[in-house]
């Protein structure tokens, strides 16, 4: 028997969504400590192993549906899942498992999701008609609750919240200091951490991002440092990026756990993400952000919390960017005061995820 089933994008080695599982296990033990969770996974040895949870094979239906039939609470996220910009099937993916959960009698919630975009025709009516089936929908921002009112959806008890990876703390700084010294990486200078992953018009937009490092080198005495958050395409494009450059900068080729990846961000002195969870790890640790834009996934999070961003990756400009890299460095210790303050608020509206998870647990 289980209490708690968790579905997301799990077992597929990316910062962001390790977690994202990581803090909503973390959150819901806090409020009852004898859970019995189990993950969807593409690898539940590994969930398994990392988590203390048990897993089972997201991809074998036969497990799922065992699960399913011994379980109270069907738990959809985090993260973005809810939309077909990265294909329809794993939309379909969604749908079908929060379809079978409520067909064998759990409760479902989405936890913390982020909503689209949700742009075929066929998608949007499927979608509307499993979402506005469930019982509880949390999201991790603004922009994801006007996705839900475009698809009609207005049955469930609707939140917005915040994103559970906000709880999570970072390896102690003597840790990190190990992880620079196996990657041989030394430095006396302010670092400005770069989370870049490829995407369409990758060509342009990453001699930008390569002038833009330059520019931060000769203007601000900076060290880039390049930190994967999805292996190995992030580390190739790191490394790609690295080598366009005239100035030097690191690039951290390992894999880490979230929690070190956590520590490296805490000691920069910015960060310029793509990748959301990137930018989300920097402002729990009120470390000055500036986004670039791919989904508007990003967009909805740096509007939530009032944070900059230099725009889309496709018509990024060099000039652009580096004036606005500028205006962030100048103002960094008044936008780090106004983080701390803003972070209280939201680790309280991140936490407030689990609790409506356990009332939803408890009135079965």
């Amino acid at each position: 028997m289980y209490d708690i089933i968790i579905s997301g994008y799990y077992g597929f080695d990316n910062s962001g969504d390790d977690a994202i599982l990581m803090a909503i296990i973390d959150n819901l033990r806090s409020l009852r400590q004898d859970l019995r969770i189990v993950i969807l996974s593409k690898n539940p040895e590994k969930t398994r192993s990392a988590y203390g949870v048990d897993a089972v094979d997201r991809f074998n239906l036969f497990e799922v549906l065992r699960v399913m039939k011994n379980a109270k609470l069907f738990i959809n996220g985090g993260g973005t899942l809810i939309t077909d910009i990265t294909s329809t099937r794993s939309l379909m993916y969604y749908l079908a498992t929060i379809h079978l959960a409520r067909k064998k009698g759990l409760k479902v919630m989405l936890y913390a999701n982020g909503i689209g975009p949700v742009r075929g025709k066929l998608n949007r009516m499927l979608t509307s008609r499993v979402i506005n089936q469930v019982d509880v929908i949390t999201l991790r921002e603004e922009a994801s609750r006007k996705e839900l009112d475009s698809l009609d959806i207005t049955r469930p008890e609707i939140a917005v919240t915040a994103d559970p990876a906000l709880w999570l703390q970072p390896s102690p700084p003597e840790e990190i200091r190990s992880l620079w010294e196996q990657e041989s990486i030394t430095s006396e200078l302010p670092m400005v951490g770069f989370c870049i992953r490829k995407w369409e018009g990758y060509d342009k937009y990453s001699n930008t991002i390569a002038g833009l490092a330059d520019y931060m080198v000769r203007t601000f005495g900076v060290k880039p440092v390049f930190i994967p958050m999805h292996f190995p395409g992030d580390l190739d494009v790191a490394l790609d990026i690295a080598s366009k450059m005239t100035e030097k900068a690191a690039v951290m080729k390992n894999r880490y756990s979230v929690a070190q990846t956590l520590g490296m961000i805490n000691q920069m002195e910015m960060v310029l993400g793509m990748r959301l969870h990137a930018l989300i790890y920097a402002v729990s640790l009120q470390v000055p952000v500036i986004g670039l834009i791919y989904d508007p996934k990003v967009e909805g999070f740096l509007q939530y919390v009032n944070q900059p961003s230099a725009g889309h990756v496709k018509v990024l400009e060099l000039e652009t960017v580096k004036k606005l890299s500028a205006e962030i460095w100048e103002k960094r210790s008044q936008i780090k005061a106004q983080l701390a303050l803003q972070n209280v608020q939201l680790k309280e509206k991140a936490y407030h995820n689990a609790r409506i998870a356990i009332r939803l647990l408890d009135n079965q």
